[in-house]
């Protein structure tokens, strides 16, 4: 008996002593211990009586309802995240089945539904100007994404990993397509890329195996490293005369490409830019191209130079032989026709 009001005594005691303490803290001070204790409530998921939860990030207001149903509210631009510092979305990526990005935010930032897997759609308002890069990485239920014609610019990596994503379309403000955007986006069948866009990055649509067609807009200037590698379903392709180069690995182990014209713009094409194309049965370069056969590497014997000239045409097979076909009277040249153009190399078939 004596011990428990011993016990009592000194808990007593404490309670009296803290009490003593807060005394010695003026009012204000006070007022940022209390309200230190709600920011860090928020910031961290704070459940609700509703169930739902409720993040402040910056001027940006993320809450996550029991449905999982994810609202962003606010104004200005997202911030940025890493993988390892997570968004609130990836915070709770298992949760998160739809986001809501409200009216007044203007940007999406760096990495912000990294691998949210179980993501199944996405509302993006118009005043959106950017999406970071990494932002929908790894999404692999989206299956389908508007972006408003708003955003200008979208980041390296920003639909990579998106297995589920059938088509998309750019808004016409974008420029660029950067590095690994796409990548193994292996059921994206459909893709609009506008005539503002200038280049292709690396690996751009590397692995979208799904693709069986893609027009390259006449703004384009490069085919970057490993831009359509491993696009298995890819039957053919059309290459502007804006491009001048066509970086290594572009091609390689497009398995279903069965022919691709090169303009005479091209002038210089990368190791191994076609190797592994097993269904190519004809590279045709344009008349007047500076580029041979040897530019090619493995398929150096499909390469076919082709030149319409007048009535008739000329092509040049890669083991040397020139057909003339076509009807009427061929031209006089001065040191300039095909044949001379490529003499020491061909034989003729008329």
């Amino acid at each position: 008996m004596k011990k428990q009001w011993k016990r009592l005594a000194a808990l007593s005691s404490a309670v009296v002593m803290a009490a003593g303490t807060l005394l010695y803290f003026p009012t204000d001070t006070l007022q940022n211990i209390s309200w230190g204790i709600t920011a860090s409530a928020e910031e961290t998921g704070e459940g609700t009586e509703s169930g739902s939860q409720t993040w402040k990030e910056d001027n940006l207001i993320w809450t996550l309802a029991a449905d999982g149903t994810m609202t962003i509210s606010g104004s200005g631009a997202m911030k940025g995240y890493s993988w390892y510092s997570g968004s609130p979305a990836t915070q709770k990526k298992d949760n998160v089945k739809k986001v809501v990005i409200q009216e007044g935010v203007t940007s999406i930032g760096n990495s912000a539904f990294y691998n949210c897997s179980n993501l199944k759609s996405i509302e993006i308002p118009e005043g959106v100007t950017s999406i970071g890069a990494f932002a929908f990485y790894n999404c692999g239920g989206l299956t389908s994404i508007e972006i408003p014609e708003t955003v200008k610019s979208i980041g390296n990596g920003a639909f990579a990993g998106c297995g589920g994503l059938t088509s998309l379309e750019i808004p016409s403000g974008v420029t660029s397509i950067g590095d690994n955007t796409f990548s193994g986006c292996s059921s994206l069948t459909d893709i609009t890329i506008p005539d503002s866009v200038t280049s292709i990055g690396n690996s751009a649509f590397s692995g979208c195996s799904s693709l069986t067609d893609i027009t390259i807009p006449e703004s384009v200037t490069n085919i970057e490293d490993s831009a359509f590698e491993y696009c298995s379903s890819l039957t053919g392709i059309t290459i502007p005369e804006s491009v001048t180069s066509i970086e290594r690995y572009a091609f390689r182990n497009c398995t279903g490409l069965k022919s691709i014209t090169i303009p005479k713009s091209v002038e210089s094409v990368g190791d191994k830019a076609f190797s592994g194309c097993t269904a190519l049965t004809e590279v045709l370069l344009e008349g007047g191209s500076t580029l041979t056969s040897e530019s090619f590497g493995e398929v150096a014997d499909k390469v076919v130079t082709r030149w319409n000239e007048d009535s008739l045409i000329w092509t040049l097979a890669a083991d040397g032989t020139m057909t003339i076909s076509g009807t009427g009277t061929m031209k006089n040249y001065s040191n300039d026709s095909p044949a001379t153009q490529k003499k020491d190399n061909d034989r003729f078939t008329i």
